[in-house]
């Protein structure tokens, strides 16, 4: 008894323990923001707001991509010595700040965003579950009407794009109101691309009508419960219709490059064949609520 006490004891004192998560200082957080997505931020040296480091007034800058004017930016996070643990955003009133000449920005991008601003929170943290990664209290709201909730679990990845591109998707769960304006510029642009020379009305038509060919496509045996037609609603609706969109999805071996990159250099990534390879262990439920109630 006493030699297996000793033993329990001397092996307390040698067994590793957990770190516990300390706060990130302005620098760290900033330098993590700009791994992540590719924008450079200036932070005050010191948290300035109950452990948040916030940014008023600031441009967001990241090479070729589109400037971001934000009212304000708050960053928080933690970390280990074996790297980051979360890393929390809150965006006040952010818009695509216009530059004088520079025709570079993406034209969609513009009309989509043209005279709106977006506020946004979320926090991106470690599992304590898994070897992943979760993506939670996503929250993105344009001044137009349009409102996106989302929640990710991910396989894998870490606190850097080129991390992250490795990780796989294993849950997410969408909940997206439409407020009937959005996706017009969007669709005519990508219907003008489908159908060469379509503009308007028929290059809505020709993006709708290739929604309606990929939804034909798809597994139905991966679809759970009304979610066939449910999609099919969704698509009928669009651009206009405004409406609410809960959709969940769930994989055992999750979503990642290892199953994406052979679909973008299959023949007709479309397909039934090629989805039905893509959604192989996963389950899609969508809930379609046409109208403008909560």
């Amino acid at each position: 008894m006493r030699l297996r006490l000793a033993l329990a004891f001397a092996f307390g004192l040698t067994a590793p323990v957990a770190a516990e998560p300390v706060a990130m200082g302005c620098d760290r957080l900033a330098a993590l923001f700009q791994g992540l997505t590719g924008y450079g931020v200036t932070l005050p040296p010191s948290p300035t707001v109950d452990g948040w480091c916030v940014a008023e007034g600031a441009t967001l800058r990241a090479g070729d991509l589109p400037r971001i004017s934000v009212e304000r930016l708050e960053l928080a996070g933690s970390e280990t010595g074996d790297g980051p643990e979360s890393l929390s955003l809150r965006v006040g009133r952010a818009r695509i700040a216009p530059q004088v000449g520079d025709r570079s920005e993406d034209a969609v991008l513009r009309s989509v965003l043209r005279l709106q601003t977006v506020d946004a929170t979320l926090t991106l943290q470690r599992s304590a579950e898994r070897d992943g990664l979760e993506l939670r209290d996503v929250r993105v709201v344009l001044s137009g009407g349009t409102e996106l909730l989302l929640e990710a679990e991910l396989s894998g990845g870490g606190f850097s794009r080129e991390s992250l591109a490795l990780a796989t998707l294993t849950g997410l769960r969408l909940d997206w109101r439409n407020d009937g304006r959005l996706l017009r510029p969007v669709m005519e642009a990508a219907g003008g691309r489908l159908a060469e020379g379509a503009t308007g009305n028929a290059a809505v038509d020709a993006a709708r009508e290739a929604l309606r060919r990929l939804l034909e496509n798809l597994p139905i045996t991966r679809l759970a419960g009304d979610t066939a037609s449910e999609l099919e609603a969704v698509v009928a609706a669009l651009p206009q219709g405004r409406g609410r969109m809960v959709l969940d999805f769930t994989s055992e071996a999750g979503l990642g490059a290892a199953r994406l990159g052979p679909l973008a250099l299959s023949d007709d990534p479309s397909g039934a064949a090629a989805l039905a390879r893509l959604l192989a262990d996963a389950v899609l439920t969508v809930d379609w609520q046409p109208g403008l109630g909560p």
